[in-house]
């Protein structure tokens, strides 16, 4: 009995060495990419807190529309190119460097505290799309999601925080430096904010 025990073992043994070592290599592998533009947009959402990234939670704005500053959603939106393709049937992409600093400047006066070519990085919330496509759930201030050396993100939401004295025309100067020296500016559209 104890032998057939042994070799009933040894089958076992013999049968899960051969199916780990036959095992298929996964196929996953990384396509990195970088940043080579930015593009600005604006955009009115439907409610304060539609910060999904869908067409029915968000407008598209022309220059001098009117929009309330909690409806207002700043995108950003990266261009990138592959700096590497391994052959392989279900790539993942990431998008390779960390972003240094995003400074967004006010081109008139916004308020009593923030005038003509200030920075107004401490009334601006953000939200970013991770390397996986999907953005975070809710906005971050801008000033601690720098301060977490961020990665970079093909897609960046900026949402006011205060509103302005009065109805103003207002654009805004955005400039994104990464850590290994890429910068991109780019100017919104000018557009009537109301408080």
């Amino acid at each position: 009995m104890k032998t057939k025990i042994y070799l009933f073992m040894i089958l076992i043994t013999i049968l899960i060495i051969l199916t780990n070592s036959c095992r298929r290599p996964s196929d996953e592998c990384t396509w990195t990419r970088t940043l080579t533009n930015m593009h600005t947009g604006l955009c009115k959402m439907q409610t304060t807190t539609s910060y999904e990234d869908t067409y029915e939670a968000c407008s598209g704005m022309d220059s001098l529309d009117t929009c309330k500053y909690n409806y207002l959603k700043i995108g950003l939106r990266f261009e990138s190119i592959y700096i590497s393709q391994n052959i392989c049937s279900s790539p993942k992409d990431s998008i390779i460097g960390k972003i240094e600093d995003i400074i967004i400047i006010c081109e008139n006066d916004y308020n009593n505290y923030f005038k003509i070519n200030d920075t107004i990085n401490d009334i601006l919330n953000v939200i970013f799309t991770k390397t996986t496509g999907m953005p975070i759930t809710s906005p971050l201030p801008l000033n601690d999601y720098l301060h977490t050396e961020p990665l970079c993100s093909n897609r960046i939401y900026l949402f006011l925080t205060q509103p302005p004295s009065a109805t103003s025309i207002q654009s805004f100067k955005i400039i994104y430096k990464e850590t290994e020296g890429t910068i991109f500016s780019a100017t919104t559209k000018p557009i009537y904010i109301t408080p």
